[in-house]
């Protein structure tokens, strides 16, 4: 079975291979999702790449101030509109070590797009180092009918509820993949600064060299020792970004069998009145 994690190379020779496809068989499309949204996708981007806009196609609403997951209904208007197929090998790919583009493919994951996912390793910056091709063309795109995804698989998500109901049990590990100022609630960016209560923390950067390419999976193991791999782990950050990329890390790179990302993050916790927070400060 192909790793979800995919290299350049893999992808240069899939995207070759695939041009001459009949229109009926499994196509094998380009995502981009990355930091700068709309504009760098402009700028220049894979050939044939279609774009997804982070805050405004993943998220509950498109204005930062929510992490959570887009409905059912607003997942399938955008694989319609992407002229996504269920069938579809889907490459997801971004930049800046590839944090937006692990929250694309965590959203299709979790409404259980029925195609293959991957992730392409270096996303942008690796393709462009290599001195493959570019482009600002964007190509035409026939709209489908994509259908309202079946219930979603609630293993890859943990909920407020989840974690508030979780805390202290013995097989549970919140994992706090924000800048060690945030984790620490010297960078307060909600209404209470601080983090979970028991969260470990494991800045969701380290995963990357400083080539945006991923570390090996021996450096990775390394890096998640202390983490147990039986405990129910869940991952957050602020939006549910950056947790969306240790998640992959875990689940798709190591093998964790029970990792979950807390998509409302620490939008959601910190500016909730009722939650527990550890080492809180208040702006």
């Amino acid at each position: 079975m192909l790793d979800t994690l995919v290299s350049t190379a893999w992808v240069a020779d899939q995207l070759a291979a695939s041009s001459g496809q009949a229109a009926s068989q499994t196509r094998i499309l380009l995502l981009e999702t990355s930091s700068t949204r709309l504009d760098g996708y402009a700028a220049a981007h894979i050939p044939g790449a279609l774009v997804i806009d982070w805050l405004r196609d993943l998220v509950d609403r498109d204005d930062e101030s929510s992490g959570l997951v887009i409905d059912p209904q607003r997942f399938a208007a955008l694989a319609s509109s992407l002229g996504i197929r269920p069938n579809d090998t889907l490459i997801f790919y971004g930049d800046m070590g590839g944090r937006h583009a692990a929250r694309a493919l965590w959203t299709f994951e979790y409404y259980r797009h029925p195609g293959d996912l991957h992730l392409m390793d270096g996303g942008r910056e690796a393709w462009q180092r290599e001195g493959r091709p570019m482009t600002a063309d964007v190509p035409n795109i026939l709209p489908a009918r994509y259908p309202l995804p079946p219930a979603p698989d609630g293993a890859l998500r943990a909920t407020r509820d989840d974690i508030a109901a979780a805390i202290g049990s013995g097989n549970f590990v919140p994992l706090d993949t924000r800048t060690r100022d945030e984790y620490d609630a010297r960078d307060i960016r909600a209404a209470r600064g601080g983090r979970i209560p028991g969260a470990q923390h494991i800045f969701w950067k380290d995963n990357v060299a400083e080539d945006a390419t991923f570390k090996s999976k021996a450096e990775l193991t390394q890096l998640y020792a202390a983490i147990p791999r039986d405990a129910t782990v869940a991952t957050y950050c602020q939006l549910g970004m950056r947790a969306a990329h240790t998640w992959f890390v875990l689940r798709h790179v190591l093998g964790y069998p029970n990792v979950r990302n807390y998509d409302g993050s620490w939008q959601e916790w910190g500016n909730e009145s009722e939650t527990i927070i550890e080492n809180e400060t208040a702006p």
